[in-house]
């Protein structure tokens, strides 16, 4: 399986929403291209807005590592935010950590 690690938590709600839709675009290609993956933001996201639950890094620590370890490759995607995005950062030292493959990931790849 391939964890699909991209930015997510910002103050502007509007930024999360588009950061999501871009996320659910890659997975849909990454799919439709025969990979098997998983975004614990497509899954989460909309849980968190109905039900408000918490969208931050800290809260998604544990069951991020969780599914991480149960993965075979860790894909970065580059959208804007990738850079400073704490979660993301997080997610490739463990990654690194537990020698999981993982690599930066255009989110236009599969366009």
């Amino acid at each position: 399986m391939i964890y699909i690690a991209s930015p997510y938590t910002h103050k502007n709600k509007k930024v999360m929403q588009q950061r999501y839709e871009a996320v659910c675009k890659f997975c849909y290609l990454a799919t439709k291209n025969n990979y098997q993956v998983l975004s614990p933001i497509v899954h989460w996201h909309p849980i968190a807005v109905k039900y408000g639950l918490p969208r931050d890094a800290d809260f998604w620590r544990r069951w991020n590592s969780r599914v991480l370890r149960a993965s075979t490759t860790l894909w970065a995607l580059t959208i804007e935010g990738y850079k400073e995005s704490i979660g993301l950062n997080r997610e490739i030292a463990i990654a690194k950590a537990l020698s999981i493959y993982w690599c930066y990931m255009n989110p236009n790849t599969f366009d």
